[in-house]
């Protein structure tokens, strides 16, 4: 009884403030991940990468039959799912995405900074939304994505891994994602969502002086106490800034929602997912 009690909740707060949207990986869904998705069904909106770039990394490629495998037999709701990319290799991109459309597979492309943007227009033939990449990291990012939103219009697009505010409040792109979300404990700087679509980053540092109004306000509105990120504790392991940064992402990816119609991502693997859900549950509904 008290299990359905808390689905129920949990089914309620869902009603009122909508799901969790959580992007992952593919390459990261071991058993416990596959487990969580599907008892949290009604809680996380999946966003599927395929992980070409994790993998890539790692040197384990993901295969085009493992990766459209993992489609047909997964016991969880995946809401939408990107093209399986091989990077560095824009023909074999273009052969992927032919032989997942041919088998009855409709995933988002990827337009690629560098490619020609008639290009672009031939993915909306086949696709309603297409993701843009090459923007992390990169300089001209501003006059890129004036330029390539120019292009796309009032079609609808995902940024990957772009999320400045001042962009999103004025295109309103469909999705976009972000990664840096969790850099609290994995390199000791907190992205910070302080309101009205701005996250500011503070680093471990800046807790040995006084780091302003404006941080203690957004703490605090988390629930948690800001004096206590003053403690070296805090910043290691499962720390209190793991916490603090999972509902600084929950947040800050639910008013976007909200308050501009924008389906902000927050990128997630073991633990991760978990973490937010955590935050997810300990929120009240605003």
């Amino acid at each position: 009884m008290p299990d359905r009690v808390q689905s129920e909740e949990r089914i309620r707060l869902h009603d009122r403030v909508g799901p969790l949207n959580a992007l992952v990986a593919f390459p990261y869904f071991n058993d416990e991940l596959q487990r969580v998705c599907a008892e949290r069904a009604n809680d996380v909106r999946l966003l599927l990468d395929s992980g070409a770039f994790t993998s890539w990394r790692l040197g384990k490629p993901v295969t085009l039959d493992d990766y459209c495998r993992f489609l047909e037999s997964a016991t969880f709701p995946i809401w939408r799912y990107f093209l399986l990319d091989v990077i560095g290799d824009p023909v074999a991109t273009r052969k992927n995405l032919d032989v997942m459309l041919k088998r009855g597979f409709n995933p988002i492309p990827v337009f690629t900074r560098g490619e020609d943007p008639a290009y672009l227009d031939e993915l909306y033939k086949v696709s309603d939304v297409v993701a843009i990449g090459g923007l992390v990291k990169t300089k001209g990012n501003a006059g890129f994505v004036k330029a390539i939103m120019k292009r796309v219009g009032d079609r609808k697009v995902h940024w990957l891994g772009f999320t400045r505010a001042e962009f999103i409040k004025h295109y309103r792109p469909y999705t976009c994602d972000s990664g840096s979300w969790h850099w609290g404990s994995r390199f000791g700087l907190l992205w910070l969502y302080i309101g009205n679509g701005m996250v500011k980053g503070y680093q471990r540092k800046d807790m040995h002086t006084r780091p302003g109004a404006e941080f203690f306000r957004a703490i605090r509105r988390l629930g948690y106490d800001p004096h206590a990120l003053a403690n070296e504790d805090a910043w290691r392991g499962d720390s209190l800034v793991k916490r603090v940064s999972a509902a600084s992402g929950v947040l800050w990816s639910r008013e976007t929602e909200q308050c501009l119609g924008t389906k902000l991502f927050l990128a997630a693997g073991p633990g991760l997912l978990q973490d937010l859900l955590a935050e997810f549950d300990r929120m009240p509904a605003c």
